[in-house]
C-alpha cells in the first residue's frame, strides 16, 4: 500500500531539461567550446555538480571551473524564469495526491530554484519534505536522496511510489526499492525509462484512485 509518493522536480513537475540543455549550449558556444547538443544531453536529470564533472573532464572552458558553473546555472534560471513550463496537469495531481498520500521531493536542482519553481505553481506548501541537491550525499543514480528522505518520514520502500523522468532518476529509484513511474513527455533526449513499473505521457487523468488502482 502506497503511503507516500515521491517526485523528480525537472522534467516531472516541470518541463525543464531543454532549458538545461540550451544553457549548456548557449554558453559553451559563446565560449568556443565544442560540445555537441548530444553530449549535453547526457547530463539531463543530473545534479548541476555532476552535469560540470563531465564537460571539465571532456572539454578544456576558456574560464574557471566556478566561473563557468556559475555562468551556466544562470543562463538556466534566465530561460526558466521567462516561461516555467508545467507538465500538463501536475497541479491538479498533486493538489489531489496530497489528501490521500504523504507527498516528498527530491531534486538534483539547487534548493533555492526548487522552491522558486514550488512556489510559482502554488505546490510547496503540498510537500512535506522537500530535498534540493545540497541535502544528500552522492548524486542520482545513487539512492541516497530517496533512501533519506524515506528514512526521514519513517517510511519503507516497499510503502513509496517515485514520480521520475530520466536515465539517473529512475534508477536512483531502483536502488532504493522504490516502484516508479516514468513521464515520458518530457523524454525530449530518448532516454532509456526502462526500470519504470509504469510510463504515462504526463498527469492528465491521474489521481488517487489511479495510484490504488495501479499500486
Amino acid at each position: 500500500m502506497v503511503k507516500l509518493i515521491l517526485f523528480d522536480l525537472d522534467g516531472t513537475i516541470i518541463d525543464s531539461e531543454r532549458a538545461s540543455l540550451q544553457a549548456i549550449m548557449d554558453c559553451t558556444q559563446q565560449w568556443g567550446v565544442p560540445v555537441k547538443k548530444e553530449e549535453a544531453a547526457i547530463v539531463v536529470g543530473q545534479k548541476w555538480e555532476v552535469a560540470f564533472d563531465l564537460l571539465f573532464s571532456r572539454h578544456q572552458m576558456p574560464l574557471s571551473r566556478e566561473e563557468a558553473s556559475k555562468a551556466i546555472i544562470e543562463r538556466f534560471q534566465e530561460i526558466i524564469r521567462q516561461n516555467l513550463p508545467e507538465v500538463p496537469g501536475v497541479v491538479k495531481a498533486i493538489e489531489d495526491f496530497s489528501r490521500q498520500f504523504r507527498l516528498a521531493l527530491v531534486s538534483g536542482s539547487h534548493r533555492a530554484d526548487v522552491l522558486w519553481a514550488l512556489n510559482k505553481l502554488g505546490l510547496e506548501k503540498h510537500f512535506e519534505l522537500i530535498y534540493g541537491a545540497e541535502d544528500y550525499e552522492h548524486s542520482k543514480p545513487s539512492p541516497d536522496g530517496y533512501l533519506k528522505a524515506m528514512r526521514t518520514l519513517g517510511v519503507s520502500p516497499e510503502e513509496a511510489l517515485v514520480f521520475e523522468d530520466s536515465v539517473a532518476g529512475l534508477a536512483s529509484a531502483e536502488a532504493a526499492g522504490v516502484r516508479s513511474v516514468a513521464i515520458t513527455c518530457t523524454n525530449h533526449f530518448g532516454h532509456d525509462q526502462s526500470k519504470a513499473q509504469i510510463c504515462i505521457e504526463h498527469f492528465e487523468g491521474i489521481d488517487s484512485s489511479w495510484i490504488k488502482k495501479n499500486f
